[in-house]
C-alpha cells in the first residue's frame, strides 16, 4: 500500500469531507451483497457512526452522530434483529482489502474483551496470560490482512460455549455442515468453543478465495498441535511463535549414531546459537525505527504421528512428513543484542525461508497490535453492547468495515502528501 504509516484518530468528519465520501463509497461496495435497500442504508449509518461518534460506540452515540430520528432502534434492530449475513459481507471486504494492500500474512490476533456481568454470549471468567491474572471477559480471535505498512482485520471468530449460544439446533443434535438455525447460525459456528476460534477463522478465510498467504500467530496460549495439523491439512504454511516449553523432536548430534532428541524449544534454542546472524528489521510500533536481532534456524520435527502432506500453495515451501518422529518443520530463535536467554521462540513449515524474511513476518503481528491499539479499538473493537451471538458478529463485521476506512484514507492522506512534496 505504498509508504502508508499507522492511521491518525479523526472523528469530526462532516458529511462533504473526503473521508466520508471514502466511507460512503466503501460501503456501497461491501454492503451491495445485502438485498434490502434499507440494510445497505444502517449499514452506512452504523459505519460512519462508528467511524465519528465520540467515547464508547454506544447504540446512543451511534445514533447521536447520525442525526436521524428513531436512529438508535433502527440501528439496534439492524444489528441484533435483523438476518443479514456476515460472512458474505467479511467476503466481499477481504477481497476487496486484499487487492488493495497485498499483504504479506494472515495474522491471527486473539482479542479479550473484560465484562462486568456474564449475560453477554461467551463470557465467563478466564486467565489472561498478558494481564496475569483470571478476567471475566468475551475471548475471540481476528483474522487480519497485514503488511509492514498497515493491517486490516477482515473476519473473526467468538469462543463461545455450545450451553452458552441462543436458539440450539433442534433436538441438540449436530446439523449438516452450512445448515442454519432460526438464528442464523451455523452448524460450524455452534461447534466453535475456545479450543477452536483461530483454527475456524483460518478456513472460514481461507474459503472465500483470497491468495493463500502464510499465517503467523502468537499460540503460546492455545495448544500447537490442533493448529499444525489444520494448517498443514488445509495446505497453509504458518509461522507460530510457541512457549520456551514446548517439546520438539531434534537430531541429536552428540554420539556416533544418527538419533533423534526430545527437549523443550528454549533448550534446543542453545544447541544453535553458534548459528545467530544480525537481522535488520523496522518496528511497525515506532515508525522509521530500525532494530537488529540475532537469528538462528534449527530444524526440528513435530513430535507424535507425522502430519500427511496436503497440496501447497502454489510458490510457498512447505515441508511434508518424515517416517521417523513428525513433520518437519524449522524453529527460529530471536535473541536480542547481548542477551543471552532467547527473547522469542517460532515455528514454522516454510522450512527453505531466509532468517530475514521469518523474522520480519513474525513482526507483523507488531504491525497488527499496533493498529488494534490506533484504529481498531478507537471504532469499537470491544464496545458491543449486546448480549448475542449474531449482534456481535455484526458489530464486528461494521468494526472490520470502518477500520478499512481508516486504513484506505490514511493511504489518501500519504498518497496526496507524497504528490506535494515531489
Amino acid at each position: 500500500m505504498g509508504s502508508l504509516i499507522t492511521a491518525l484518530t479523526t472523528h469530526d468528519d462532516p458529511a462533504d469531507s473526503p473521508d466520508r465520501h471514502l466511507s460512503d463509497e466503501v460501503c456501497e461496495s461491501v454492503l451491495a451483497s445485502l438485498r434490502r435497500r434499507d440494510q445497505r442504508h444502517k449499514g452506512q449509518l452504523y459505519v460512519n457512526g462508528l467511524l465519528t461518534a465520540q467515547g464508547r460506540k454506544t447504540m446512543r452515540n451511534l445514533a447521536t452522530s447520525t442525526r436521524e430520528p428513531a436512529a438508535a432502534q433502527s440501528l439496534h434492530h439492524f444489528i441484533s434483529v435483523s438476518t443479514w449475513d456476515w460472512p458474505e459481507v467479511r467476503a466481499t471486504l477481504a477481497r476487496r482489502m486484499e487487492r488493495l494492500m497485498t499483504p504479506h500474512a494472515w495474522v491471527v490476533r486473539p482479542m479479550v474483551t473484560p465484562k462486568s456481568g456474564v449475560h453477554s454470549v461467551g463470557v465467563r471468567r478466564r486467565f489472561v496470560r498478558h494481564l496475569g491474572q483470571a478476567v471475566t471477559s468475551q475471548y475471540s480471535h481476528g483474522l487480519w490482512l497485514a503488511g509492514q505498512q498497515a493491517a486490516a482485520p477482515v473476519n473473526w471468530q467468538l469462543s463461545v460455549e455450545e450451553a452458552q449460544l441462543p436458539g440450539t439446533l433442534a433436538g441438540g443434535h449436530d446439523a449438516a455442515p452450512g445448515v442454519t438455525d432460526d438464528a442464523g447460525r451455523s452448524s460450524d459456528d455452534a461447534r466453535c468453543s475456545s479450543d477452536d476460534t483461530a483454527v475456524a477463522v483460518v478456513r472460514q478465510s481461507a474459503s472465500w478465495g483470497l491468495a493463500p498467504r502464510p499465517v503467523v500467530m502468537d499460540a503460546r496460549d492455545v495448544p500447537p498441535a490442533p493448529l499444525i495439523e489444520a494448517f498443514t491439512a488445509a495446505g497453509l504454511p504458518f509461522l507460530l511463535r510457541v512457549g520456551s516449553s514446548t517439546s520438539l523432536l531434534a537430531p541429536d548430534l552428540s554420539g556416533g549414531q544418527r538419533r533423534l532428541l526430545s527437549a523443550p524449544a528454549e533448550h534446543l534454542s542453545t544447541l544453535a546459537t553458534s548459528q545467530q546472524r544480525p537481522v535488520e528489521w523496522v518496528d511497525p510500533a515506532l515508525p522509521r525505527s530500525i532494530r537488529t536481532s540475532l537469528v538462528a534456524l534449527m530444524p526440528v520435527l513435530w513430535p507424535g504421528g507425522a502430519v500427511p502432506r496436503r497440496p501447497r500453495p502454489a510458490g510457498v515451501p512447505v515441508a511434508g512428513p518424515r517416517r521417523t518422529g513428525g513433520a518437519e518443520l524449522l524453529l527460529i530463535g530471536e535473541w536480542q543484542p547481548n542477551r543471552r536467554r532467547v527473547a522469542e521462540l517460532w515455528l514454522t513449515n516454510m522450512t527453505h525461508a531466509g532468517r530475514g524474511t521469518l523474522l520480519r513476518l513474525s513482526k507483523l503481528t507488531r504491525r497488527v497490535d499496533t493498529d488494534f491499539a490506533h484504529i481498531c479499538a478507537d471504532v469499537g473493537a470491544q464496545d458491543f453492547e449486546g448480549r448475542s451471538y449474531h449482534g456481535w458478529h455484526r458489530h464486528m463485521t461494521m468494526v472490520s468495515l470502518a477500520h478499512a476506512v481508516r486504513v484506505l484514507a490514511q493511504e489518501n492522506r500519504v498518497g496526496e502528501e507524497w504528490e506535494r512534496s515531489g
